[in-house]
């Protein structure tokens, strides 16, 4: 019995520390000062683009809201264009954000390449 608690203390051990290890190569900063300004240049374009493309989709949102509201009031063929409107309007804003998103993706991966660059010489 002992012989076999010592065998599960030896695999639990082992597989702790496999699992440490891992959670520090993946939770790692990069070392090298070009790296890190890189990174962290990236990060700081990456928000912005992100915090400008929500906030324009965010008023494109409220102009919709506005004009389904004039719609309910109008009524008749100007309310089905101001629908139609607002209906456009609420893709567009979605369009936005979807860009805005893919657009800061690629900063970020951009400067991973650039860091993964600088980080193997």
């Amino acid at each position: 019995m002992a012989h076999l608690s010592l065998g599960r203390d030896w695999l639990l051990t082992a597989t702790l520390a496999a699992a440490a290890a891992l959670a520090v190569s993946c939770d790692r900063r990069p070392q090298d000062p070009r790296a890190q300004a890189i990174d962290e240049a990236a990060r700081t374009r990456a928000e912005a683009i992100e915090a400008r493309t929500e906030a324009e989709a965010k008023a494109l949102h409220q102009q919709a809201q506005g004009l389904k509201a004039q719609a309910t009031q109008a009524g008749g063929y100007t309310a089905k264009r101001l629908e139609t409107r607002s209906e456009a309007l609420q893709r567009e804003a979605e369009l936005v954000k979807e860009q805005g998103d893919l657009q800061a993706d690629s900063v970020r991966e951009a400067a991973d390449a650039q860091v993964k660059a600088i980080e193997s010489r």
